[in-house]
């Protein structure tokens, strides 16, 4: 190899070695969140799997929808994903990096079961467990799910489709008085594992999946 071939090719690798890690860092907490300190604990393990390798890191902040559809076009990395058949055509995953409740939150003087034709108001581009995807319900969608308690209260919506621990974090944030009009409705629709996830086409996307699951099975306990 030519002298001056092989110095391309080592600047390449080193440009390549100091390629910025992009996480996507949406509203879920107090799994992810820009509010929460380091970023919420499964933006704090990403840090610290990619840190120890001593990659650079950088962080956007957007809506849920924004960050689906960078992390297809590989421009970033999601910190959280449940899988289905359609992201799994777009994704790579991690080991898991937690088990979630997925289900309804409803008012407390709600009779159960929903009925069988419930408005339900949930996240747009969320997942839906099979439940919701066999059009037995009438679906609200809305860009933030945070709304979705005041309609609840209003009663334009029937219920709130939600991961649990995410909202119950947003109700212990309100007055007692108006988080005491809310309640989880057992049992949940599915309890579902979590992925960090990375497009397929991603050049980096093994290479960066092998240190995500080295600090997964440092710290993660299932």
């Amino acid at each position: 190899m030519k002298w001056w071939v092989a110095l391309l090719a080592g600047a390449g690798g080193m440009a390549a070695a100091q390629e910025p890690v992009r996480l996507c860092v949406t509203d879920f907490p107090p799994y992810v969140s820009a509010e929460a300190p380091e970023g919420g604990r499964i933006t704090a393990l990403a840090r610290r799997a990619f840190s120890a390798a001593r990659l650079p890191i950088e962080t956007v902040q957007v809506p849920w929808v924004r960050a689906l559809s960078m992390a297809k076009k590989g421009e970033c990395l999601l910190l959280t994903l449940w899988r289905d058949r359609e992201r799994d055509a777009w994704f790579q995953y991690s080991l898991p990096v937690a088990r979630m409740e997925l289900g309804f939150f409803v008012r407390a003087d709600s009779p159960s079961p929903l009925p069988a034709d419930a408005r339900v108001a949930l996240q747009r581009g969320s997942y839906l467990p099979p439940a919701l995807a066999s059009g037995r319900y009438r679906i609200h969608e809305l860009v933030d799910p945070r709304p979705g308690l005041e309609m609840l209260k209003r009663g334009r919506v029937d219920a709130v489709f939600s991961e649990r621990a995410s909202l119950e974090h947003l109700l212990r944030r309100l007055p007692p008085d108006q988080a005491d009009d809310f309640r989880w409705q057992d049992p949940p629709l599915e309890v579902k594992p979590t992925f960090m996830a990375i497009s397929k086409f991603h050049p980096q996307a093994q290479a960066w999946l092998e240190l995500l699951n080295r600090e997964i099975r440092r710290s993660v306990r299932n």
